[in-house]
């Protein structure tokens, strides 16, 4: 299956993904630049949480200050990038069965065992990448924005309902549920006020 899962990878990422890109790119300059004005004074923004929404993670990205460091009632603005507004539609789990169906079609793959009554293809059994896929897009998105602005501020990557724990957008590191930022970071470190 390894071959088949290359395949749905790259189509995935040349349908879905590589559109959202400069979008997605230029959203984090201009959260980077301090586009946004995130507080009500003029305290600078270290460290950065980059929300996606848990259930379908390209729908919109949100960033605000990081609230273990800075308090909530401060923050005036949230930055937020709604990809409709940039003429790219959302992409439902159809569209991505659709697209596993037309990959596996091209390489002759029966996939009949693997369909619902509804015709609908559990594609689980030939692809699981797609969050994973979603989530280092975001990531890479952050490092060529972080190359364009050399901003040093801090990003962490976490899900709307954090089902996904948080992520180091620097370097990728999934931080374990246990281990709260400033403690991470200060292994790392860095030693960054908390307002709060």
């Amino acid at each position: 299956m390894g071959y088949i899962e290359t395949k749905i990878d790259e189509a995935f990422t040349k349908t879905f993904l590589l559109p959202r890109e400069k979008a997605v790119t230029d959203f984090l300059v201009d959260v980077l630049n301090s586009k946004y004005q995130f507080r009500n004074d003029d305290r600078k923004v270290e460290v950065i949480s980059l929300y996606y929404y848990a259930a379908n993670p390209l729908v919109f990205i949100f960033a605000l200050p990081n609230y273990e460091y800075y308090a909530p009632d401060k923050t005036i603005q949230i930055a937020e990038l709604h990809l409709k507004d940039h003429l790219l539609e959302d992409y439902s789990s159809s569209d991505v069965e659709n697209l596993c169906k037309k990959i596996l079609n091209e390489n002759s793959i029966d996939y009949a065992a693997y369909l619902d009554q509804e015709n609908r293809l559990d594609f689980v059994n030939y692809w699981e990448n797609q969050r994973g896929l979603e989530i280092d897009f975001l990531k890479n998105c952050w490092i060529k924005a972080k190359e364009n602005t050399r901003s040093k501020v801090i990003g962490f990557l976490e899900s709307s309902d954090n089902s996904a724990g948080i992520l180091d957008l620097d370097n990728g590191f999934e931080l374990p549920f246990e281990i709260e930022i400033d403690e991470y970071l200060k292994s790392r470190g860095f030693f960054i006020d908390k307002e709060i």
